[in-house]
C-alpha cells in the first residue's frame, strides 16, 4: 500500500486547477475560498510542493493538519 499525504494549496485564479491536476489528484476545492486539497504519494511531496510554488496562480502550499497525530479523530463506538 502507498503512503499517501494531502497538501493545501491557495490560488489565485481558478484557471490553477488545471496545472494542479498535474501533479496529483485533486479531491476538493472552491472557487470562492480559492483553496485545493491534493492528494500525492508521500515520497514526491517535497519535489511537488516545489513545483506547485514555481506555479504563478499558486500563492501558498502547506501540509494537511488531518494526518497529524495531534488532529486525529478516534472513534470508539460502544
Amino acid at each position: 500500500m502507498v503512503d499517501r499525504k494531502s497538501l493545501v494549496v491557495y490560488f489565485r485564479n481558478p484557471k490553477a486547477i488545471k496545472q494542479m491536476a498535474e501533479f496529483g489528484e485533486i479531491k476538493y476545492y472552491t472557487k470562492k475560498g480559492k483553496y485545493a486539497i491534493l492528494y500525492l504519494n508521500k515520497e514526491d511531496q517535497s519535489k511537488v510542493t516545489e513545483d506547485l510554488m514555481r506555479l504563478k496562480l499558486v500563492r501558498k502550499v502547506e501540509e494537511s493538519l488531518f494526518e497529524n497525530d495531534e488532529y486525529k479523530l478516534e472513534f470508539d463506538v460502544k
